[in-house]
């Protein structure tokens, strides 16, 4: 322990003695290890932490995948039955989200809710501050009792433990509250409070019809269950469903999934590929500091042969300049704690809530832990290698040549450093080239034409949850005013109503069957978008009309039911048939509700509803809101409100909320804003992967240009009587430019060589993140080759150029 304390004291008062190489190496060492810290704490909060669940292990996610939609979620009917014969969960519970309106003291605030079964609370096992769950006796009783998430309890009642008991108002109806939950970490969606299903306004119908897959279905495995054995048991009950109701159950299937994994699945790869682009980074740091202290061994190449000399063994020097890399491993790690922290702090800013948990994530005692252990393994790694470098130095040869600065032992420093740059600049590669096939990738996805306008539109979602707006004329009457007046306000030049906008959070599917085709497989029946939209929707985001006619005011609720269809309906189910005059078929009757023709009047062009690596079906149907009037608003959470400016369309939300205040003071608007901000949401994941790799990939280009200036400058410094005697001879500038750039070509030559090398190899990785090209995309393979050739032969020319301006009778001299 006194050596140990001896070398540690001895080894402080170096870097002291040497303050620029410390911090440069404290520095570099501290970006390294705070990335890494970081992206960790991104990956362990988002990925690896357990939900905030008792054994949440235990909890599985059920889905009714179609072949064109492989989440689909679950229908009432189906869940009733499930529960009733399903061997292999402790139970299962239904979650229906919705959107609420609370009125009363405060001001009006539209919240995030959700309508679950009376078992839930047993079934997610999560505790609670305050009060008590509601059960099943409640749930069949349909009580108006509601529970508090604890963040809605703190922001609306300053968490106050006296509001237990106490009645608010939601959509319009008094309910008690009767607990407060935990605080949550959005594990599944941003929630404020739970209310039983049985006081949904439309549990009725869906509970009575074997349609409406619009439910989170969650299950607890019994003690012993492995997932395998219940989605054997969850098969066997599918395939009776579909035997007892084949037009309806046959278009479902049936899967089991974990509950975090189904939380997490849309960026878990995006995810582990930033991982894996952060070591990369690590091991170029440790790489650039182990160049560092190597350079630096020329500095004390008299102190290492004198402690040879006195006796000091092989392992008594390995020891010595270890400590002296754990130093400064331990202030990189200080420094890194601190990089990690901003860094963790700046990913939040960059996602604006898109990405689940990502929020929650934090500096807690698993990444302090990731920070001591990453800090030791870059002592050993940047330490050790160096360290033997210098032991193996043979003595009687270095003092011959002067103290070792010349001879076997630079040379031999020389080499290692050279293999140490070829490592930096293969890493640095790897790193430019995805960053250029990410880059690649994130561009043809924002080229994906849209199929409408959203430049200059302002976008609002409008909650008629309140149980004032129950019947569909009153809604009708709502729209029609809330349209009239919106459309006469200055610099609004259209305005509409879509209830699933594209790049919303809305998606109605339903089959579609065109009328009077036989139907002989129900299972194989497409899916298409369902849309209830106003008649000016299509002129406000520009979406053009191929054939037939825009909805207008002969389409009302005593008219001929139409709709509307997308080109690609017309293109592939109609064929070269002209589809205007055709009719579409609700096939009503297969969801116990009355058969509903509808004729097609208009075809407009292809729309993009989500990002376009989200394989939605290609088609898309519209619906006149005047004819259907009864439904809109009823089932969906909100609709949405679409406003052509003829400027900015921030300048009108003052104007709008004004207007909605005219018609309705308790009515809350909510997600307003311009669209474009709204669609740039969708690739929340893919910029944040984007920015942090292309930021990743700058550093390391920077370092491994570094290294290579570090390297060729030590070359320089060991060659001066060489040039020296060269330029005597007659040698001119462009031969010693030749001769040192020749030799940090080579290195830059095989670097690039082994990282392209590996990039083809990691391309299957990262191919499944990359959206319109390849991994081996030749623009982004040529682009980051050449960028780091570039920074490359930059960081060669210096010590070049150096290298021509030595003196001849100096060095000679010398």
């Amino acid at each position: 322990m006194r050596a140990l304390i001896s070398h540690l004291r001895h080894t402080v008062r170096l870097l002291l003695k040497s303050p620029g190489f410390a911090i440069t190496a404290i520095l570099i060492l501290g970006l390294g290890v705070g990335a890494n810290t970081a992206i960790f704490s991104l990956i362990n909060g988002v990925l690896l932490k357990p939900l905030p669940y008792p054994q949440s292990d235990r909890l599985v996610r059920i889905y009714q995948p179609t072949q064109d939609v492989p989440r689909m979620n679950m229908a009432f009917s189906d869940y009733r039955d499930f529960r009733a014969g399903q061997h292999t969960l402790k139970d299962l519970t239904l979650i229906g989200a919705d959107d609420f309106q609370i009125t009363g003291d405060a001001e009006p605030e539209r919240l995030e809710g959700v309508y679950v079964t009376g078992n839930f609370f047993s079934v997610m096992g999560r505790p609670f501050l305050l009060g008590r769950p509601f059960g099943e006796t409640e749930e069949k009783a349909a009580a108006n009792v509601v529970v508090l998430t604890d963040g809605l309890w703190r922001k609306r009642f300053h968490g106050d433990p006296k509001v237990l008991g106490k009645n608010i108002t939601l959509n319009g109806r008094t309910f008690e509250i009767v607990g407060i939950t935990p605080p949550q970490a959005n594990e599944i969606q941003r929630i404020d409070l739970y209310v039983p299903f049985t006081v949904a306004p439309n549990y009725k119908d869906v509970s009575n019809r074997r349609s409406g897959h619009m439910f989170d279905c969650i299950g607890r495995l019994k003690d012993g269950v492995t997932l395998d054995q219940a989605q054997v048991d969850f098969e066997v009950l599918t395939k009776n469903l579909i035997s007892q109701y084949p037009d309806t159950s046959s278009l479902f299937g049936i899967k089991l999934v974990p509950l975090l994994n189904s939380v997490v699945s849309d960026y878990s790869t995006t995810l582990w590929l930033l991982g894996g682009a952060v070591l990369c980074l690590l091991l170029i740091t440790c790489a650039n500091t182990a160049n560092l202290l190597l350079a630096r061994a020329r500095e004390r190449s008299k102190e290492i042969i004198v402690r040879a000399a006195l006796g000091a063994s092989r392992e008594r020097l390995v020891l010595q300049l270890l400590s002296e890399s754990l130093i400064l491993a331990l202030l990189g790690g200080g420094v890194g704690l601190l990089t990690a922290c901003w860094g963790v702090s700046s990913i939040k800013v960059l996602d604006p809530g898109k990405i689940t948990r990502l929020q929650a994530i934090s500096i807690d005692g698993s990444a302090l832990l990731f920070v001591f252990v990453v800090t030791l393994l870059t002592a050993l790694l940047f330490g050790l290698f160096p360290a033997l470098i210098l032991s193996r130095a043979n003595l009687a040869s270095a003092l011959r040549d002067e103290g070792g600065r010349t001879g076997t032992a630079g040379h031999e420093r020389q080499r290692s450093q050279n293999l140490l740059v070829i490592g930096q600049v293969a890493l640095a590669s790897v790193l430019l080239i995805g960053a250029g096939l990410l880059l690649r990738s994130f561009l043809a996805l924002q080229s994906v034409p849209l199929g409408f306008n959203s430049h200059h539109v302002l976008v609002a979602d409008v909650y008629l949850a309140s149980t004032k707006y129950a019947d569909g004329e009153k809604r009708k009457v709502f729209f029609d005013s809330l349209l009239e007046k919106v459309g006469r306000l200055p610099g609004v030049l259209d305005v509409g109503l879509n209830d699933g906008v594209p790049f919303g959070e809305n998606l109605d599917l339903e089959t579609l069957i065109v009328a009077r085709r036989q139907v002989t497989d129900v299972s194989r029946l497409p899916w298409m978008v369902h849309q209830v939209v106003s008649p000016g929707y299509f002129r406000t985001l520009g979406i053009p009309l191929l054939k037939g006619r825009f909805f207008d005011e002969r389409d009302q609720e005593n008219a001929e039911s139409v709709v509307i269809i997308n080109e690609s309906i017309a293109r592939r189910i109609f064929g070269g048939v002209d589809p205007i005059g055709k009719q579409l078929d609700d096939r009503g009757d297969l969801f116990n509700r009355p058969r509903h023709l509808t004729t097609i009047i208009g075809v407009v062009a292809d729309v993009q509803h989500r990002d376009p690596e989200i394989q939605d079906t290609p088609f898309q149907s519209y619906f006149p809101y005047t004819q259907t009037a009864a439904q809109f608003g009823e089932y969906k959470e909100f609709e949405t409100l679409v406003v052509h400016a003829s400027g900015d369309p921030r300048a009108l939300v003052p104007a709008l909320r004004k207007t909605v205040d005219t018609i309705d003071p308790d009515l809350p608007l909510a997600n307003v804003g311009p669209y474009d901000d709204q669609i740039a949401k969708s690739f929340t994941a893919k910029r944040l992967s984007l920015i942090i790799v292309s930021l990743f990939s700058g550093v390391a280009l920077l370092l491994a240009s570094i290294g290579l200036y570090a390297v060729l400058s030590y070359s320089v410094s060991l060659r001066v009587r060489e040039i020296g005697v060269r330029m005597a001879l007659g040698a001119e500038a462009t031969n010693i430019l030749k001769l040192v750039t020749y030799q940090g070509l080579r290195i830059i030559c095989v670097g690039l060589i082994i990282g392209a090398g590996a990039e083809i190899i990691l391309g299957q990785i990262i191919g499944s993140v990359l959206y319109g090209i390849s991994a081996t995309d030749p623009t982004a393979l040529l682009t980051g080759t050449l960028v780091l050739a570039a920074a490359a032969l930059l960081a060669c020319l210096l010590p070049a150029f150096r290298a021509t301006r030595i003196d001849p009778i100096t060095a000679l001299r010398e």
